[in-house]
């Protein structure tokens, strides 16, 4: 009995002690954060003023969604990009979607066309009408160098990328080949065989020959990663490491070409975040080791609430909802104790502090890093080594201002 008493009185005491670091962590953490005080991208800057000094020597600033169906992320995101073009002057919204979709809605906002066409394959961020309609009158009395464009970081799937080849002049014919991979077997790659893929190759080999322009060659080097990245994915060879490789080479060419070598990167935060992602060689690795300090990423995070998740069943987007995080090894856990239900957190400061320090120098659980279809990504991460700033949502069904 006397044993017993001694071991309840042990744990009651480990409990306090836990509860009493768990209080002192949380205390500490609301002196660093900061308040958002509007998700509508109509209203003033004043609570993301701090970026002309976080990010004022940064070239690439990425900003990072922990889901890609978080409506609340894209709300805030139009705001972000809007202080980012008006306050910073940056001219590249680079988008972790389909190159040839992002060509039609540049065309829109930089007045070439007065029709905008939307043919998927782009973050609800950079296809939304008002946010489109905000960056058409803001390029409209703008000369050529001051306009802002928007650009794809990838080909997404057959159709695009071949369309666009067989609109240049000497490849009007018709070829079984392409009409395979542009019809519907190419879509999902799964009725696609390795001889198909060696058929596609050889087509892709002969237009090379055939090709006397410097866009020519551009699109065919785009089908020519398609066609890498879709193979692998087929028959399982790294084809997350390819992609990633694939968008960073996108992206170096299309910032080379940007005045002041400067761009927003739209992405998930899994492919933002600057050391592998896992053992996998990410976007945000090669843009890091590329830019090093002139890279600073921004990453999204929240709580609970809804999250549209694709259904790899049905085909189809569906409505989730994601309860509070209860696990102490993540760092939602803490954050959704903050006095703030929406709040901004500069990393740099929160390592620095010895009571935060841990938190966000040691490995840590991200519980709502999550793929398209929902599937939670459990690996730990160190915090410091990956984000500048974390914006964080505790329910993201609250949308109010």
């Amino acid at each position: 009995m006397k044993t017993s008493l001694t071991l309840l009185f042990i744990i009651l005491l480990a409990t306090k002690g836990y509860c009493q670091n768990d209080d002192r962590l949380i205390r500490e953490l609301n002196t660093i954060i900061k308040p958002v005080t509007t998700v509508n991208p109509e209203d003033g800057f004043d609570d993301i003023s701090l970026l002309k000094d976080m990010a004022k020597d940064a070239a690439i600033i990425g900003i990072g969604e922990s889901t890609h169906g978080t409506i609340l992320y894209n709300i805030y995101r139009q705001r972000l990009v809007r202080f980012l073009v008006q306050e910073m002057g940056y001219k590249a919204i680079v988008d972790e979607g389909d190159i040839l979709a992002a060509e039609k809605v540049d065309a829109y906002v930089n007045h070439q066309t007065d029709s905008l066409e939307l043919i998927g394959g782009l973050r609800p961020v950079v296809i939304n009408q008002r946010e489109l309609n905000w960056l058409r009158a803001y390029n409209k009395n703008k000369s050529g160098k001051d306009r802002v464009h928007i650009y794809g970081a990838e080909v997404r799937g057959f159709y695009g990328i071949i369309q666009k080849l067989k609109s240049l002049s000497f490849l009007n014919d018709v070829n079984p080949v392409l009409e395979k991979f542009a019809g519907d077997v190419g879509v999902g790659y799964k009725n696609l065989t390795k001889k198909d893929f060696a058929d596609i190759k050889k087509v892709a080999d002969k237009w090379s020959v055939e090709c006397n322009s410097s866009l020519c060659s551009y699109y065919l080097s785009l089908l020519n990663q398609q066609i890498d990245f879709a193979y692998r994915q087929r028959f399982g060879r790294n084809d997350f490491d390819i992609r990633d490789r694939y968008m960073f080479e996108n992206i170096k060419s299309i910032v080379s070409k940007t005045p002041g070598n400067k761009a927003i990167i739209l992405a998930h935060n899994g492919h933002l975040q600057k050391t592998k992602f896992t053992t996998l060689t990410s976007l945000g690795y090669l843009l890091n080791k590329f830019h090093g300090s002139k890279y600073f990423v921004i990453a999204t995070d929240f709580n609970t609430g809804d999250v549209n998740i694709y259904n790899d069943k049905t085909g189809r987007y569906e409505n989730t909802f994601f309860k509070d995080v209860e696990d102490k090894n993540a760092i939602e856990y803490y954050f959704k104790q903050c006095k703030y239900p929406k709040f901004l957190l500069p990393v740099s400061v929160a390592s620095i502090n010895p009571v935060t320090a841990s938190l966000v120098n040691d490995k840590t659980k991200m519980l709502r890093n999550m793929g398209a279809s929902g599937d939670l990504i459990k690996s730990s991460v160190r915090v410091a080594e990956n984000y500048d700033l974390i914006i964080f949502f505790n329910n993201v069904n609250d949308r109010k201002k």
